[in-house]
């Protein structure tokens, strides 16, 4: 995989289209319907990788003007919080010109938390297919973007997204917060069902969620009989009987597969953004091999404890490789992962 950051670019773009078109946006490519789409991280997801492609950009912004009220603005918060202030502006223009445009105050929270990225933030085109495209032309560009200091050309909302589809098993997350509500309990039964069990800290990770509001969670559906326990307390691991929820909910042809969908945007981010930062040490092969390394101990633990089908593949190890060897084994790892989520998602 010699040029790796295009296939990772490339990968994650096809994976956010095929997760769009299973909630229902505008578009015509084939659902996933494999693994769980996780709709929050999907939202930041695109504000990253929507730069790339202003059709999907725009097609997922129209989803959010229709289907705002599937989100859940705490989970933006802390989503995007991770990704940091270059990913939380992209996401707060995005936000306030949804409002704008449906005359409704959405996210205000999630919107002022993302302010604060203003502050050291320079103009710059919101797509990377145009820079220098608004050079002396600031005026033609979007007023509500250029207030979040991102040129780009007025968006097209027309509303032709639909909604989920309940029957395609991906939408097991959206399906349940239509049965539980947007509460805690909803994405705890999610993980429960389609990921593993787990303590209220290890669940808490995988949903992004407080591990205060998920043990109380769990603590409800153990004494309503609907998930099952074992050890002290503070220290249970919680699961269910995945099988039987499964066909309650029609799921016998087969559960999708829970990925941690922030935690692998996010690796890719960290990989395809300090690429575009430091593409001139990147041409260098010992550079390059310094700034791999590094980049192994960040990512590789967010990636291989993002998904079970993700445990089996092998590590690189730091403490044995010398050189290039950094950058030849982290290559291998991503190429193998993203074997992995095609076939999930867009295979």
């Amino acid at each position: 995989m010699e040029n790796w950051p295009d296939e990772l670019i490339e990968t994650a773009s096809k994976i956010t289209w095929s997760q769009w078109a299973a909630l229902g946006a505008y578009i015509t490519v084939e659902p996933c319907r494999k693994s769980v789409v996780d709709p929050e991280a999907l939202v930041v997801a695109t504000c990253v990788f929507g730069r790339q492609d202003a059709r999907i950009f725009d097609e997922a912004m129209d989803w959010i003007a229709v289907n705002h009220h599937l989100l859940k603005p705490w989970r933006l918060k802390k989503i995007s919080r991770a990704f940091g202030e270059d990913v939380q502006r992209t996401l707060g223009a995005v936000l306030e010109y949804i409002s704008e445009a449906t005359g409704s105050n959405l996210f205000p929270r999630v919107r002022e938390e993302a302010s604060v990225a203003l502050s050291d933030s320079r103009k710059e085109e919101l797509f990377w297919s145009e820079k220098g495209l608004f050079a002396g032309r600031e005026s033609e560009a979007d007023p509500v973007f250029m207030r979040w200091k991102l040129l780009r050309g007025k968006p097209g909302l027309r509303g032709h997204s639909g909604t989920p589809d309940q029957k395609n098993p991906v939408n097991l997350m959206v399906r349940l917060r239509g049965y539980y509500g947007t509460g805690t309990r909803a994405d705890v039964i999610t993980y429960l069902l389609a990921g593993k069990g787990g303590s209220s800290n290890e669940i808490a990770s995988k949903i992004k969620y407080d591990q205060s509001g998920v043990y109380r969670v769990l603590e409800e559906l153990v004494e309503s009989g609907i998930v099952q326990k074992y050890g002290e307390p503070g220290y249970g691991y919680y699961w269910l009987d995945r099988d039987e929820m499964a066909q309650s909910l029609g799921l016998e042809g087969g559960r999708p597969v829970y990925f941690v969908w922030s935690d692998i945007f996010r690796a890719f981010y960290l990989l395809v953004s300090d690429w575009m930062a430091h593409k001139h040490e990147y041409q260098d092969r010992f550079l390059s091999a310094e700034r791999m390394r590094d980049l192994t101990a960040k990512v590789v633990p967010l990636l291989r404890k993002a998904g079970e089908p993700l445990l089996e593949i092998p590590v690189p190890d730091i403490g044995r490789q010398k050189g290039q060897e950094h950058s030849e084994r982290l290559i291998v790892f991503l190429d193998q992962v993203m074997d992995v989520l095609r076939c999930f998602t867009i295979e």
